[in-house]
């Protein structure tokens, strides 16, 4: 299996930013966003984990 980290990677700020845009988007559509949801995210984003993983992640949560 290959895991590939996200080639353009984002700083912790321009993360904090993104994730923070979304989420307030997504809590006002009526979603629960947590905070462990939030630093996956920010993981994948800054390069710390691999896209693979957060598909993988969001698979198994959602049981799709």
């Amino acid at each position: 299996m290959i895991l590939t980290k996200l080639v353009n990677r984002v700083s912790h700020e321009q993360a904090n930013q993104a994730i923070s845009y979304a989420s307030h988007s997504l809590v006002t559509e009526g979603f629960e966003v947590t905070h462990e949801d939030k630093n996956f995210v920010r993981s994948v984003l800054t390069g710390e984990q691999t896209e693979a993983q957060f598909h993988r992640a969001i698979k198994m949560k959602f049981d799709v």
